[in-house]
């Protein structure tokens, strides 16, 4: 599965890179894994660490394969 990772800052953009994995995004960010699927699932955690004054905004979203007809991969063996 790929995923689009944009980091911008105001009207700064930092980063707009597609992945493989969410391990190479977590790589390319200096990121934990856990840390870059939190952001990915956008769930939302007791200490929010992207409220920081001065943390840009990370957006990390799946990109689906356009074959499928909007369905997510699947990663069957055939």
């Amino acid at each position: 599965m790929k995923f689009n990772c944009c980091v911008y800052y105001d009207d700064y953009i930092l980063l707009n890179k597609e992945f493989n994995n969410l391990q190479a995004v977590a790589e390319e960010l200096g990121l934990t894994y856990n840390q870059v699927a939190d952001i990915s699932s956008k769930k939302k955690k007791k200490k929010d660490y992207r409220k920081f004054k001065y943390y840009p905004t990370i957006e990390i979203n799946k990109i689906y394969n356009n074959n499928n007809n909007g369905k997510p991969e699947t990663n069957s063996k055939s």
